[in-house]
């Protein structure tokens, strides 16, 4: 029988990685302050890393450390230094790009497993095989590939070597994420972790005899980003993924919140343990679903393709701005009494029928009163982010767990 694949989450600071534990990633992968893709995350210092491995371990989760910029011959005794310090922390692997990097890694560093990035554009067996020569444990498949390609590296590589591919978030519209617009543009640039994300931004063209004449090219009322991809969503094409030879599915986003975390981890975690439990039922259970791809649109994203899983991705410009179904309303700090302390994140009003976002799924829960924590005051509405505030839950939540809402109008 097939081994089960394991579910990846993203966390760019510890509440999202909280979170992640709680709503059933296998293992989780962060940054640390050098090193990683993701310099504008919070990222973790070494206490919080090693706070992190010791709550990731006591729940049996792997947690995976990225050192994957693009290095230059000043970084690399430095990615050394920090790849012994992942180890003595207790972490489970590193995630490296370049190819001297992985070299002195492995070579320094021994027993500290090493997974190439996806930024080295990995998209052939036989260079998986030179990765494994090197030391390499896994291979974050190139974003380029088909599922045809991906099965067939699944099936010539077998157990030589892990395969894992993205399943779900944003997806960079360059080639395996390997863009020099925003180091062009504004001089930060995404190999080295400081993306500006200007291909997001919105433009104008200009005809060339007539450069005082700007020509906004608007398919909504914000515009559109004409370099912008789509994000990725592949929950409607769960059972081939999991029959696919893939040891591990990764989710992007380690600068999504904790509602993005929640949401997405735990929708595919259901899919993923429905599936394994029973492939025909859950082939046959069109509710179950369509519930779960249902959760992945009460989320901030952009219009949802299947990248290049079936050929090419739709043309680029197409994602213009963000689309959500439902909205962050509060994070359950505490729960006791009967009641929850809730961090309020958007306005509710009592009497408004909110959704609680648990690792279980989600159910109504009507506000019947909202009490502020500091000073006991019976409000009908808080206004101010952040708030602390009491509710009655009914039991249906526990810390950790999120509300959601409609999305208001704050105009």
């Amino acid at each position: 029988m097939r081994k089960m694949p394991t579910l990846l989450a993203p966390a760019g600071s510890m509440r999202p990685f909280l979170t992640a534990l709680r709503f059933g990633a296998d293992a989780v992968y962060c940054g640390a302050k050098q090193f990683g893709l993701r310099a504008q995350a919070q990222n973790f210092d070494e206490n919080q890393l090693a706070q992190c491995v010791r709550l990731a371990h006591e729940k049996g989760v792997q947690v995976n450390l990225t050192l994957n910029i693009f290095a230059f011959d000043q970084d690399l005794d430095g990615m050394v230094c920090a790849a012994k310090a992942a180890k003595e922390t207790g972490v489970d692997a590193v995630i490296v790009s370049d190819l001297g990097a992985i070299h002195r890694i492995a070579r320094e560093v021994p027993g500290l497993d090493i997974h190439v990035s996806t930024q080295a554009n990995t998209t052939n067996s036989e260079s998986a095989r030179v990765y494994k020569a090197l030391g390499a444990l896994r291979i974050v498949l190139a974003r380029e590939l088909t599922f045809e390609q991906i099965e067939q590296m699944a099936r010539e590589l077998g157990d030589e070597i892990e395969l894992e591919t993205f399943i779900h978030g944003a997806i960079c519209m360059s080639h395996s994420g390997r863009c020099m617009l925003s180091s062009f543009m504004n001089g930060r640039s995404a190999n080295r972790g400081a993306c500006s994300q200007p291909c997001r931004w919105t433009y104008t063209l200009h005809e060339r005899t007539r450069m005082d004449e700007p020509l906004p090219i608007e398919e909504d009322a914000r515009g559109t980003a004409i370099l912008s991809s789509r994000d990725m969503c592949m929950m409607d094409h769960l059972p081939r993924l999991m029959e696919s030879g893939v040891s591990c599915f990764k989710i992007e986003g380690r600068m999504k919140t904790e509602i993005y975390i929640a949401t997405v981890v735990g929708a595919y975690r259901r899919a993923m343990d429905a599936y394994a439990a029973d492939p025909k039922a859950y082939a046959g259970n069109a509710a179950l679903k369509g519930q779960l791809r249902a959760e992945l649109d009460k989320v901030s994203h952009r219009v949802y393709d299947t990248g290049f899983y079936f050929g090419m991705p739709k043309v680029c410009g197409e994602a213009v701005g963000v689309v959500q179904d439902a909205e962050y309303m509060g994070y359950v700090v505490d729960v006791s009494g009967g009641d929850a302390l809730v961090e309020m994140k958007n306005r509710f009003f009592v009497g408004d029928e909110l959704e609680t976002v648990t690792p279980m799924g989600s159910e109504k829960l009507i506000v019947e009163d909202i009490v502020l924590d500091a000073t006991g005051e019976h409000v009908g509405v808080v206004n101010i982010p952040n708030t602390l505030v009491r509710i009655p839950c009914g039991g249906k939540l526990n810390t950790g767990d999120m509300l959601r809402g409609p999305v208001r109008n704050r105009a």
